[in-house]
């Protein structure tokens, strides 16, 4: 191979790199942003596990209310 065969080698790797390291940059970015993502969406299902918690709460004590008010509400359980 002569120089210029080289020249032309090492410019085509040049630029194989700087397209791969394009691609990479684009993927980091998209992997971060997904992350962010993610942690949002767990931080709305831990809200909304904790509503459920709340109002599963409220239904355990209401019927504890409601069965210790009324003689017929055993019938119900």
């Amino acid at each position: 191979m002569n120089k210029y065969e080289l020249k032309f080698m090492l410019e085509q790797m040049v630029s194989s790199v700087e397209k791969l390291t394009d691609t990479t940059a684009k993927l980091s970015l998209h992997i971060e942003n997904l992350n962010t993502e993610i942690e949002t969406r767990q931080t709305t299902i831990e809200q909304w596990r904790n509503k459920m918690v709340e109002k599963n709460d409220e239904i355990i004590r209401l019927r504890k209310v409601i069965t210790e008010r009324s003689p017929c509400a055993e019938e119900m359980n």
